[in-house]
């Protein structure tokens, strides 16, 4: 019998965040900030130690700290996320990157910088190197874990031809499995065909948008039946060819 170890090692991410307001004269020691990775499809926590430039812990009671993500490229704002005091009077806290706030921003690199804000409303900038760097790196990355997406129910109350449901292509990429679960209310012999769009716009789609990309034929069909396909659409239907079959549970 063979026997396999798998050794799984789990790191904290924790970043030193430096506090000062003086940059007349650099005496701080040096120190790392190593690019922080962030996975989609499951929650991140990101530790913050907060310093002065004396690399002495620096208190947050009397202060209120925000992470602001931004495109490395375009310099466009995307998320700002509250940090939340772990201890604040050691100047410890932690910033939570969740599924939902990474579920719509693209696997790449991002700058991060951190701003706090003091008691009497002044603004400070958190420095995250010794050359008093306020912007870090952060790198999304995707295929780790699985996104989670809600299933959509089509249950034909407008007709046997059913709703545009319209999708995420940029987030689905090349790799979209589409699953579509069919259930009927008694026997039932006819199709169901299954469309999808290619066209940008998030409404108002017409018939002439829709191409076929699958057709299923049943005869005398009661139980449930499982259909997959696969393809990057950015909006999908199903057409019904008898009121037997009930409804569609559809997931992206």
């Amino acid at each position: 019998m063979s026997k396999t170890t798998i050794n799984t090692l789990v790191y904290e991410q924790i970043l030193d965040v430096i506090i000062s307001l003086d940059q007349e004269e650099n005496f701080m020691s040096m120190f790392y900030a190593p690019n922080v990775k962030v996975y989609r499809g499951v929650d991140n926590k990101v530790k913050l130690q907060f310093k002065n430039r004396d690399q002495k812990r620096l208190s947050l009671l009397d202060r209120t700290a925000t992470v602001i993500l931004t495109d490395k490229d375009t310099g466009t704002a995307y998320l700002e996320k509250t940090v939340e005091a772990v201890d604040a009077d050691r100047g410890l806290a932690v910033v939570k990157l969740t599924e939902g706030d990474l579920l719509n921003l693209d696997a790449k690199y991002y700058t991060y910088a951190i701003k706090t804000i003091t008691g009497e409303g002044e603004t400070e900038l958190g420095f995250v190197d010794d050359n008093y760097g306020a912007n870090g790196t952060l790198e999304i990355l995707d295929g780790v874990y699985p996104t989670f997406t809600e299933s959509t129910t089509e249950d034909f109350a407008a007709g046997n031809t059913g709703s545009a449901i319209y999708i995420d292509p940029h987030i689905n990429r090349n790799d979209a499995i589409h699953t579509a679960q069919i259930y009927f209310n008694s026997s039932y012999t006819g199709t169901l065909t299954i469309e999808g769009s290619l066209s940008p716009a998030v409404q108002g789609l017409n018939n002439d948008d829709f191409v076929t990309i699958k057709q299923i034929a049943y005869t005398n069909q009661t139980a449930q039946d499982t259909v997959n396909f696969t393809g990057v659409y950015s909006a999908v239907r199903f057409v019904r060819s008898g009121a037997e079959l009930e409804k569609v549970v559809y997931r992206p």
